[in-house]
């Protein structure tokens, strides 16, 4: 007798092509973690596995229990390397559970079978679902315990083969998921009732073109844009510059929801038109509207009420966008029912639009297109694993521009992805059309060229100006750089109409900046003129007088247009300012790395003329401190000698301080502790009389520093509590952080773990926030080994290898010794003594190389004691 049951179908998706790819012994495993993470979930979530082939068919007592399954196994495959897409598809209704013999069963039969029409529709629910997609039948759905705490949505009504009656299809998940109507099968279409009945959706009339080719990722903003006219909005505007997809994007959407339109979707190609007139013309093409003698556009008004529930699609309304009031204005009152996306390269700024903009392609997204579309042009395209290394490379040099992408894969017919990539300098001449395509979209120079004619005089002079930031700018860099010219507009307006037109965009809360693609082509622009080398000058008086990086306790956002000012200083022989720079530089560099690179950029400075004395100060210490993170401290020790020495000759208070401190740290590094108590207690009354506190608690936690090498951890503490208490008081976030960091290493001495504890967190958690990757590694090395303390060894190895890989990064070589001698501890104690001497190994020898002998003593005493214990001789 047939009874209600529960079923979910699941099915890995590409399953074969990734077999082939990994070869079937990588394959093989990756299928074991698959079932091994599937059955984990089963017993978790109450499920009976019924049947097995690439997924899984499932027996589970509740709908909700079946759904929550599906959605943990979706994000668990997600997770596995290399990640799985599943789909999943969920049926309730009446079927029959046979049980096989015994005998049935030795010979290799499932131990119950399961018969009736609701199998078949739970596996066809599933086939029709997208990778990541749980759909669920309208039985299924109505199963859910109020709904279910999910987010759920309708994708209409769907016929599937066999059945007599459509039924209605649901998607469940988290917001990561698709979320899209999923697309016709041989087995099952989406229909539309209509007033003779079902009507499947391929029969609807609309004005949609063809694809040429097939459609690649851009999930997000699909459903961004779904949401946007789910949450009720009549006029959407598709914001982005040109070549990244904005046409494309829309008429997928309009394709995969054109189940939401009864009224139909129709495409109106804007491109030729440039006055009232060409907008009309287009809007009536797509339409399929003959304009009488009647007023057009109360006529085409007419005409799309009549629609009902439509969606009218306007591409490329940038060129005509100060028609948008008379035209999608009144038909926006004229048509309630209608909805209208418009894709722009500026906003309309009428009321009642929405504007979304488009972002670039993830770099997976970018990747995906370069080789399916290098595959169309290439049928022996395979790539070397060299040049998928260099993929991700290249999309993110192409700004992750769709055109860009599809242009630069047009090359693989006589280049490589290492080629490619090796003349992006050339990009202009690169990424170019060798077919018959003659628009604007031919080569990437053309689409960029469309934006510029649509800008007027002044906007064309200040983004040709701007291209010569790096990494982004403020309104005040802006401000200072760009020369307008008198009577022109404030330049915030400027900035904010280059933003509206898509060739400027925001990056955090008060920066801009520009796409890769769009500073060459301005830079082009801009030429070399006398107007290209006073925006240039401007740009280097502009950085050299701003405060050195991490003074201000915010994180360092200038770097690259430190490089650019400083290279272009040289350049230009403006030696005083290029020694600013460089300073500016090694500031910069000390909190996020590489230190290597400030020794690097001064080797510029040996053409430079002899230097004052404040500024030979000043590149001592930068290159001193970069030496002293690299390990070097002897020749540290001598730069701030001769730096200090200089200091005092120039009567520059600040930098004697600086130097007096830095080279205290030196010496204590080298066990002379008295002479570098001298030197801090001389810092701390030059800071006093300055009246600087910043200088003053410079000096207080340096002395911090000092008496917890000589174990006096009371002291310590007072110290750094006063250095705190002082940075607080003047809102410096940077060295809130970093004597934290110090008073958690005196309270650990004074055995207050749980203070240590917290001390060394918010150190870590402070120098995240302002981008102190110096401090913030010191402290939550720090934290690690107060963990291994607690016992807790398999959290501090975790924490040891993290900040391993920041050390390394920024250059730092005594803590990437320090850290690989604690992180040969911490695998000691998990009773992993090989890798352990391979750490402790690792760690002497780095610290014999850069001269830390009282480092090299102790990890050697660790890799001897390991050894030891595997029965080696040390």
């Amino acid at each position: 007798m047939p009874t209600d049951h529960v079923l979910l179908f699941t099915d890995v998706v590409d399953s074969t092509r990734l077999t082939e790819q990994l070869g079937d012994a990588a394959a093989s495993r990756l299928w074991a973690a698959h079932d091994a993470v599937s059955r984990d979930l089963m017993a978790t979530r109450r499920g009976r596995e019924i049947d097995k082939s690439d997924g899984f068919l499932l027996l589970f007592d509740t709908a909700d229990d079946a759904v929550d399954y599906a959605i943990a196994l979706h994000q668990a495959l997600a997770a596995l390397q290399p990640p799985l897409s599943s789909r999943a598809g969920i049926h309730v209704g009446p079927m029959v559970a046979r049980r096989n013999s015994a005998r049935d069963i030795a010979l290799g039969a499932k131990p119950l079978e399961l018969d009736g029409i609701g199998k078949a529709i739970a596996a066809r629910v599933m086939m029709l679902a997208r990778g990541g997609q749980t759909l669920l039948s309208a039985e299924a759905y109505a199963a859910l315990a109020d709904g279910g705490p999910w987010r759920t949505q309708s994708h209409g009504h769907w016929r599937l083969k066999g059945l007599i009656d459509p039924i209605e299809l649901f998607e469940v998940g988290a917001d990561a998921a698709p979320f899209a109507p999923p697309p016709d099968s041989p087995k099952a279409y989406r229909v539309i009732r209509s007033d003779d009945g079902w009507k499947p959706l391929a029969e609807m009339r609309h004005g949609l073109p063809a694809e040429r080719d097939a459609f690649v990722g851009r999930m997000d903003m699909l459903k961004a844009l779904a949401a946007g006219f789910d949450d009720g909005a009549r006029l959407v505007s598709l914001l982005g510059i040109g070549g990244i997809g904005k046409t494309r994007l829309a008429l997928r959407y309009a394709r995969d929801w054109l189940g939401n339109w009864p009224g139909g979707a129709w495409f109106c190609d804007l491109s030729s038109a440039h006055s009232l007139d060409g907008i009309l013309h287009a809007v009536a093409q797509g339409l399929d509207v003959p304009l009488g003698r009647a007023d057009p556009v109360q006529q085409l008004g007419a005409a799309i009420a009549g629609r009902g529930e439509c969606l009218v699609i306007m591409d490329n309304f940038e060129q005509v966008a100060r028609h948008a009031e008379a035209t999608v204005g009144a038909w926006l009152e004229r048509a309630p029912e209608a909805r209208f996306l418009v894709t722009t390269r500026e906003v309309l700024g009428i009321v009642g639009e929405q504007a979304l903009a488009l972002a670039p392609m993830s770099i997976d997204e970018g990747a995906a297109l370069f080789d399916r579309r290098a595959r169309a042009v290439d049928s022996t395209y395979d790539p070397e694993p060299a040049d998928a290394a260099a993929l991700p490379r290249l999309v993110d040099l192409l700004d992750r521009l769709p055109l860009a992408i599809e242009l630069a894969a047009a090359r693989v017919r006589v280049m490589s992805v290492s080629g490619i990539l090796g003349r992006m300098g050339e990009r202009f001449k690169l990424l170019v059309t060798q077919g018959g395509r003659r628009d604007r979209q031919a080569t990437l120079r053309g689409a960029l060229d469309w934006s510029w004619d649509l800008l007027s005089p002044v906007e064309q002079s200040v983004l040709a100006q701007l291209s010569v930031f790096e990494g982004g700018f403020t309104l005040e860099a802006a401000e200072a750089v760009v020369a307008l010219d008198a009577g022109s507009a404030w330049i915030a307006d400027t900035l904010q109409a280059l933003v509206e037109k898509s060739l400027l965009r925001r990056q955090g809360v008060a920066r801009l900046d520009l796409l890769r693609t769009v500073s060459e082509y301005a830079r082009d622009r801009l030429g070399a003129t006398a107007a290209r080398a006073a925006t240039e000058c401007r740009h280097i008086a502009y950085f050299a007088s701003q405060d050195e990086p991490g003074l201000s306790g915010d994180p360092v956002s200038d770097i690259d247009n430190l490089f650019s000012a400083y290279h272009r200083a040289v350049a230009a022989a403006a030696w005083s300012d290029a020694v600013q720079l460089l300073a500016h530089c090694g500031a910069a560099l000390l909190l996020v790395g590489p230190a290597q690179a400030v020794v690097t950029l001064a080797d510029e400075l040996r053409c430079a003329p002899p230097l004052q004395h404040a500024e030979q100060a000043a590149v001592a210490r930068a290159v001193g401190n970069a030496k002293f993170m690299l390990g070097q401290t002897a020749e540290a020790t001598h730069l701030f000698l001769d730096g200090l020495a200089h200091a005092r000759q120039s009567g520059q208070l600040n930098l004697t301080v600086r130097l007096r401190c830095a080279l205290a740290e030196a010496l204590m590094r080298s066990r002379h502790l008295d002479a570098a108590a001298v030197l801090l207690h001389e810092a701390l009354d030059d800071a006093r009389r300055a009246g600087d506190p910043r200088l003053e608690y410079t000096a207080r936690n340096r002395l911090g520093v000092l008496l917890l090498e000589k174990g006096e951890h009371a002291e310590a503490a007072a110290q750094l509590r006063l250095a705190l208490d002082a940075a607080t008081r003047l809102g410096d976030r940077r060295w809130q952080g970093g004597v934290l960091g110090n008073l958690g290493l005196a309270t650990y001495g004074l055995s207050q773990l749980d203070e240590a504890a917290q001390h060394f967190a918010d150190a870590v958690r402070i120098g995240r926030s302002v981008g102190d990757r110096q401090w913030s590694a010191n402290a939550q090395c720090n934290l690690a080994f107060l963990y291994m303390e607690q016992g807790r060894h398999a959290e501090a190895e975790s924490e040891f290898r993290l900040v391993l890989g920041e050390a390394e990064q920024i250059g730092h070589s005594t803590l990437v010794c320090t850290v690989k001698c604690n992180l040969g501890l911490a695998l000691l104690a998990q009773a992993r003594t090989a890798l352990a001497v391979t750490m402790f190994q690792q760690a002497a020898d780095l610290a014999r190389d850069i001269g830390q002998a009282g480092l090299e003593a102790e990890c050697r005493e660790h890799l001897a004691e390991a050894k030891a214990l595997m029965g080696a001789t040390p």
